[in-house]
């Protein structure tokens, strides 16, 4: 028996501004009006309402009062609080998927990393940073913790604001994908290694962190 999903349309709207505020079409600050937003798609407020409703509970966006409705302008300090959680929920979430996972399972988590790799190296970060959170969210679903998927989907769609609007423009930082430790991870789980997830899922996080708290020095006197 075939299954149809069928989604509200206030539903396909936030999607679909979820995309454009990801990729870039849509800036962070930028207002969202309801009353534009309603002649773009052709609907009345309410949906674009419930759409707007939906983005900020994810973060993306963020009412202020007597002003209106903008895309959230995220800071690396936000980055930072939000990978403090990203950590403690990923480490919970491979030590459950451990317990929990088949050969086909951990077959799926194998098949998402090298998507992830494949992404980062076509060189089109918004892409890649999908793909990287598609990895991630492979595991903390072979949780079976609803409550963890559902904290680490508020995550990540922050993530991947964040490092759009962060980290592209840190590359002389020395920040370049975590490739190695998304590997260890990957394999920690592979050979259902539990201290081995959990280290690499902490050395994940710190990797980026270190790099976020690099200050560029300015140029000092050439010899």
């Amino acid at each position: 028996m075939t299954t149809f999903v069928h989604k509200r349309l206030w539903e396909t709207i936030a999607d679909d501004l979820r995309d454009e505020i990801l990729d870039g079409s849509i800036l962070p600050g930028s207002r969202l009006n309801e009353a534009e937003l309603a002649e773009r798609y052709g609907v009345s407020r309410g949906p674009i309402r419930d759409a707007l409703t939906q983005l900020g509970r994810t973060g993306l966006v963020e009412d202020l009062p007597r002003r209106g409705t903008f895309v959230a302008s995220l800071t690396e300090r936000d980055l930072v609080e939000v990978y403090v959680l990203r950590r403690a929920i990923e480490e919970a979430a491979v030590r459950l998927a451990i317990a929990k996972a088949t050969e086909a399972d951990i077959a799926e988590v194998m098949r998402l990393l090298v998507e992830c790799e494949e992404a980062y190296r076509a060189g089109d970060l918004a892409v890649a940073w999908e793909a990287d959170m598609a990895f991630h969210r492979s595991y903390c679903r072979l949780s079976g913790n609803r409550r963890l998927i559902g904290i680490f989907d508020h995550l990540a769609s922050q993530t991947v604001l964040l490092m759009r609007t962060s980290l592209a423009t840190r590359a002389s930082l020395g920040w370049t994908p975590p490739v190695e430790v998304h590997r260890h991870i990957a394999r920690g789980i592979a050979d259902r290694n539990v201290e081995l997830a959990v280290r690499a899922v902490g050395a994940h996080y710190q990797y980026t962190q270190d790099r976020l708290s690099m200050v560029e020095e300015p140029a000092g006197p050439t010899d």
